[in-house]
């Protein structure tokens, strides 16, 4: 049995007994515990050194903040985890942490059990983080694939997931950061008839598209994006 403690960043700051909690689970002790620090950075550097930890056929019991962020940013890394033999403990974190600062690197990742494909993301962000290739099956048709060209706080096009399926790691809102499931809105057929493959022509039927999707919704994502692109 192994015993891992995971951070996504600085900002993940986990309570003061994460170690011994995950090392009680695991029937370890605490000095056996693997700490693996700043998560979202090493997804990002595709670190091999995850392979190691995670890929391993050895029962273990995995501790972090927020399981499904972790299981995401693994997906990023490339790194596939065992179905059977792993125990996701959520911890206990400080949630006043990610208030305080945007944790950095800042970018969107996919939870791959939720994506359908509808290209909601590509289609509303217009910074290019997004790449769509319709030849895939439809949970991975999207792709992450310019993260750095996210804007650092924009949160905007997790706002607007039907299926909920994107993850900000360092996003305040539990609904945004993995922290809880978030709730699966409108049927992908209906978004991806009202979207189109027209980015600009998307933007500009927005008050149209309103039917479809919570105008709540909608407005939010254009205030993140104004307030975060520095360009808008």
């Amino acid at each position: 049995m192994r015993a891992l403690l995971v951070t996504l960043g600085e900002r993940d700051v986990l309570a003061a007994d994460g170690g011994e909690r995950v090392a009680a689970r695991a029937g370890l002790l605490p000095s056996d515990v693997v700490r693996v620090e700043r998560l979202a950075q090493r997804a990002l550097d595709r670190d091999p050194a995850l392979a190691a930890l995670f890929g391993a056929e050895t029962p273990c019991v995995v501790g972090c903040s927020r399981p499904r962020a972790v299981r995401a940013l693994l997906a990023v890394a490339g790194v596939a985890v065992p179905s059977d033999g792993v125990e996701w403990l959520a911890l206990p974190f400080d949630r006043d942490a990610l208030r305080t600062e945007y944790g950095v690197p800042w970018y969107p990742v996919i939870d791959r059990a939720r994506c359908s494909g509808c290209s909601t993301c590509h289609d509303y962000c217009l910074f290019s983080v997004y790449a769509r290739d319709p030849s895939r099956p439809p949970g991975e048709r999207i792709r992450v694939a310019a993260p750095l060209n996210c804007k650092t706080g924009c949160p905007a096009c997790a706002r607007l997931c039907p299926e909920g399926a994107l993850i900000f790691p360092f996003c305040q809102e539990a609904e945004l950061n993995g922290e809880i499931e978030a709730p699966v809105r409108r049927p992908p057929e209906a978004l991806a008839a009202a979207l189109g493959d027209d980015p600009m022509r998307v933007l500009a039927e927005r008050r149209q598209r309103k039917r479809l999707i919570d105008p709540a919704k909608f407005e939010q994502a254009d205030r993140d994006r104004i307030t975060y692109s520095g360009v808008l």
